[in-house]
This record gives C-alpha cells, structure tokens and sequence, in this order.
C-alpha cells in the first residue's frame, strides 16, 4: 500500500514536464504572481516549496528563509534547482548576480531617472515639493536622499 508522501510525490509528478536544461517546469495551478501552487498535507503552498518538502529530506523548511532557484526559472520545481537562502540573498547579490535586478531605469515602473536622481539630490527644495514635481511620495524621495535607492 501507497503512503500518503508516495501519492503526495505521484500528484505531484503528474503536474511536471522535464525540460533538457534538467528544469521541472510547472504546467498545473498559479497564484496570481505567477508562481506554482501545491495542496500538500491541507494547506496550499508555492509548489518550489512543497517540492522541497517532498523530494528532500526536509520535514520542514527553515522559517525565516526563501526557497530559491539556482536555475533563475520561476517555473522549476526540482528540488536539485532549489536551496534555502535568506531573503538579502535572493534579493540582493543573487539578482545582480543574475542580471534580474531591475532597479533604477531598467524597472519598467520607475518614475524617475538617473537625471531626476541627480537634480533631487541636489536641490535645495522641501521633500514634499520634490515628491509633488516628480510624481512620487515623500518616502521615496527621503529613500533617494539618503542612498537606500538608486544607488550610484
């Protein structure tokens, strides 16, 4: 007789194409942003996630961390693809290794530019009227003053 991980694993597997770069794309149920979704044990998880519960020795994951793809693919979920890291990890020397950190210019919902970096933090000007000329909030432009964004 078939275990519940075993059924769990089989479920699991029906909902999976390999790919030749060793990827386990996803192709069943998303979350809004995209990401795989995965019934395992009652609860609804990000299938990168469950993956590692299923196909690993991991009875839990560690809290406080994120699962990661070293394959850089939001699709995959095989388990040699993923690994736990800290969020400063994933997000930050892993996307500029990556090439997929889209910060300043390249995010395609900036409002502002290099330019615009510069003459605001040169300005003599109040924050709320810098956030007013630009079209963005007051804790923007503080982020952009005091070098948390947009970093040179």
């Amino acid at each position: 007789m078939t275990n519940d991980s075993e059924k769990d694993k089989e479920r699991f597997l029906k909902n999976i194409e390999k790919d030749a770069s060793g990827c386990w794309r996803w192709c069943a149920g998303r979350f809004s942003d995209g990401y795989a979704a995965f019934c395992l044990r009652g609860r609804t998880l990000l299938a990168h996630r469950a993956s590692l519960l299923l196909f690993t020795e991991k009875k839990e994951l560690t809290p406080g961390l994120v699962v990661c793809h070293s394959c850089r693919n939001k699709d995959c979920v095989n388990p040699e693809h993923l690994s736990e890291k800290t969020k400063e990890e994933n997000n930050g020397s892993d996307r500029i290794r990556d090439g997929t950190d889209i910060g300043g210019e390249r995010n395609p919902r900036s409002k502002l530019c290099w330019e615009a970096v510069r003459r605001i933090r040169q300005s003599q000007e109040s924050r709320k009227t810098l956030a007013e000329c630009y079209g963005v909030s007051k804790s923007c432009i503080i982020s952009v003053l005091r070098n948390k964004t947009w970093k040179e």
